[in-house]
């Protein structure tokens, strides 16, 4: 089952930012080709200066091609992981037989792979910025290729807890339960958009997360972003000696370090669910998980037995 992870996050929405933190927002869904600002942005826009900093090393990375072609690798890593090892049902013909129109399909399809795009990125900011707390990345090569990725226009629909009603908030309530986070992640507030959907995928979903071989498979996802961390070029230069001469207060810091641990493990799970998502559209496949160890793809700087690292 996945770590307990109840402390709540401070969150700064895009509705409520403003100043340097709103015009950083607006660079962030530039650089990533998204219409929406993720949490893991909006939690540390609960330390503006921290986010100044972060942001200022991190920009150069996102416009080097090199920085989308890991994140691939992580999508796909997720993508084979599910299929090959997870059993998944066909809950695009369950929608169709539930009489979903074809422009409800279309949408649902939609969101589904804006998320399968988003989240791999996330998951390699995370993963890199673990590590630039640790080291300054003086390793790193510098970047051969501008960036190319796709963008997604439309902002998804979403179902907030607050908004959301009854028989979508008892979901809710038990992802949060099953998952151990505090807040529903904007991924599944998109989902809610299409209920009878949300409700047959978390039914699937939920006995997969509670398997030990999903919380192995998340392991091995968190390792994988970690050692393609380590292979960015221009690295940030984000040490704790570089923050804290850039004038942070040691409250500030350690509430990035919290931030960035949380959502290393939080993101690593989430590319794993949201590909279980995009195959069940998908048709599904009609393999039972086998009960052995996952194979570890081949990555290209990765070490044979990486360390552990806290998340």
């Amino acid at each position: 089952m996945p770590q307990n992870r109840k402390r709540r996050l401070p969150l700064v929405r895009e509705s409520e930012a403003s100043g340097r933190t709103l015009e950083i927002y607006q660079e962030i869904k530039t650089a990533l080709g998204v219409p929406h600002v993720n949490l893991v942005f909006q939690a540390y826009g609960a330390q503006p200066r921290f986010l100044d900093v972060m942001w200022r090393s991190w920009r150069p990375v996102l416009e080097a091609g090199e920085f989308f072609r890991e994140a691939d690798r992580l999508r796909a890593e997720a993508y084979t992981r599910v299929h090959n090892y997870f059993l998944v049902p066909d809950l695009g013909a369950k929608i169709r037989e539930i009489q979903f129109t074809p422009g409800a399909q279309h949408e649902l399809a939609e969101v589904v792979e804006l998320f399968h795009y988003n989240n791999p990125p996330l998951l390699l900011i995370a993963a890199g910025q673990l590590q630039a707390f640790e080291d300054d990345g003086a390793h790193a090569h510098r970047a051969q290729a501008p960036a190319e990725h796709p963008v997604f226009a439309e902002k998804p629909v979403k179902v907030t807890e607050n908004d959301a009603p009854a028989p979508i908030r008892r979901i809710y309530d038990e992802m949060k339960r099953v998952l151990g986070v505090p807040f529903i992640n904007t991924d599944y507030q998109a989902l809610a958009r299409f209920p009878d959907y949300l409700n047959l995928y978390w039914e699937s979903m939920k006995p997969v997360v509670l398997s030990p071989l999903y919380v192995e498979t998340q392991r091995a996802m968190r390792e994988s972003a970690l050692a393609l961390a380590g292979e960015l070029p221009d690295a940030p230069q984000l040490s704790l000696e570089r923050i804290q001469e850039a004038g942070l207060q040691y409250e500030e810091i350690s509430a990035a370090i919290r931030v960035t641990e949380d959502f290393l493990e939080l993101l690593s799970g989430l590319v794993l669910n949201i590909a279980f998502a995009k195959i069940s559209i998908e048709g599904g496949n009609q393999r039972q998980s086998p009960d052995r160890r996952p194979p570890q793809p081949e990555l290209a700087g990765r070490e044979e037995n990486p360390p552990e690292r806290a998340a």
